[in-house]
């Protein structure tokens, strides 16, 4: 089994062509054909991970967000890719790609929060979910916080214990820009649940009677490792695959 072996697997299930343009996908470090050791998942290449893949003897990273994103200059000793390209360990990236995908992170993130997909906007990001049972903004919120064990999740204050929740957009990410906010509106939305909500939306949403709830960009990807380890696993099932142990938010909170 090599790393190209892998990769080829990964892209059936959400083909590199799909991901955005300005994105950075598929092997970034190392060689397609290196025999595989062992296989770490993550969200994120930092160099924790790395040193995690290095004792627990793996020479494949595969992350949802790409250590590579934009052209590189110079390498720091500091750099995730300076520690890859040390310690002779592959880099694969499934990202935009990965969050579309029919077993993706956004299908993921759904399922955590228990919810139905009706379907998806013609964009490819955002589930559109029908409640089955009864929410208000606020206890929305809270279902959201304990169902992806947060510590805390921010949600729009207006009516947020009386406006009733029955129809959701769930965006994994950063997921909320014009052209969602446009397609809320669309679909009739009454609540997005995302991460990473700049300002200007949340009194956007305000206006137009939308709820929104942020539970982070961390929060909503994090099972991002998990379902990669899964689904490298199920394919080659005598591979030594784990997701990372020692990955977290990188954000506190107080």
């Amino acid at each position: 089994m090599t790393v190209k072996d892998i990769l080829d697997h990964l892209s059936e299930l959400a083909p590199l062509d799909t991901a955005e343009s300005y994105d950075n996908v598929g092997l970034l470090v190392g060689g397609a054909d290196a025999d595989i050791t062992g296989v770490c998942c993550c969200v994120d290449i930092t160099r924790d991970v790395v040193r995690e893949a290095v004792e627990k003897g793996a020479n494949l990273i595969i992350s949802h967000h790409p250590v590579i994103f934009e052209g590189l200059k110079r390498i720091p000793v500091w750099s995730p890719v300076a520690e890859l390209i040390k310690n002779d360990i592959a880099a694969i990236a499934m990202h935009t790609n990965f969050d579309i995908a029919p077993n993706g992170v956004n299908a993921e993130l759904v399922e955590l929060l228990w919810f139905n997909c009706e379907y998806s906007f013609e964009n490819g990001y955002g589930a559109i979910c029908e409640m089955t049972r009864p929410f208000t903004t606020k206890s929305l919120a809270e279902h959201c916080k304990a169902r992806l064990g947060l510590e805390c999740v921010k949600y729009s204050q207006k009516n947020a214990e009386h406006k009733p929740i029955r129809r959701v957009a769930v965006c994994c990410g950063g997921g909320v820009d014009r052209d969602i906010m446009r397609l809320a509106r669309e679909n009739n939305i009454d609540c997005i649940i995302s991460g990473d909500i700049k300002h200007n939306f949340w009194i956007e949403a305000e206006n137009c009677g939308i709820a929104l709830i942020d539970a982070g960009h961390f929060g909503t990807e994090k099972a991002a490792a998990r379902t990669l380890s899964k689904l490298v696993k199920n394919r080659f099932p005598d591979a030594v695959v784990f997701s990372s142990e020692c990955e977290r938010d990188p954000c506190g909170y107080i």
